[in-house]
């Protein structure tokens, strides 16, 4: 062993390993970007949404596990543990206690992905008229407004039928609509 071999044995030792891409590390939850199919910052990860938004993100082949930081709330991050239960996915909670940036949450990948746009700017929601709706069922043109503008919601919803329109069920949100245009 040469004496610069004992000195980097001696640093090692002192400072612990070199960890490749370490500053990058500290942002993704330990994980390099290139793995990383999808993240939810600390705003988006506290919206009831951001749960069904995981769902359907985990349900990209390439992710293999979730990985979300350790202080974040128990109840919230019981919520991810199941969907990694449902999913089949690995999970992991980790304490950055060097972290770097605002990320909370990582859906990653064991390999490289390409992936350009792994943080939504805005998490989607369902729209206003649409919340605390009973029967949850809505006619064609309420279904189609959701495919465009809340694609995420629309199985949470059924298309009134002929059967259903016979026994006198009718659309919620345009029942809504108009009441609100009468007061």
């Amino acid at each position: 062993m040469t004496h610069n071999d004992l000195e980097k044995y001696v640093q090692y030792g002192v400072t612990g390993t070199p960890q490749i891409k370490a500053d990058e590390k500290r942002i993704w939850l330990g994980e390099f970007r290139e793995r990383v199919v999808f993240a939810l910052t600390y705003d988006q990860i506290y919206k009831e949404e951001a749960i069904k938004v995981v769902k359907e993100k985990c349900k990209d082949e390439r992710v293999k596990k979730i990985i979300i930081e350790n202080n974040i709330r128990s109840e919230i991050a019981e919520k991810f543990m199941d969907i990694s239960k449902e999913f089949q996915k690995d999970y992991k909670t980790i304490d950055m206690g060097d972290k770097k940036g605002d990320i909370a949450l990582v859906l990653a990948s064991d390999d490289a992905v390409e992936e350009n746009n792994i943080i939504l700017e805005k998490i989607p929601s369902l729209p206003q008229e649409f919340l605390n709706i009973k029967n949850k069922k809505i006619c064609k043109k309420h279904i189609e407004f959701l495919q465009k503008e809340a694609p995420f919601f629309v199985d949470e919803f059924k298309e009134i039928n002929f059967l259903d329109q016979f026994v006198g069920i009718k659309c919620e949100v345009c029942e809504r609509t108009k009441k609100g245009f009468e007061k």
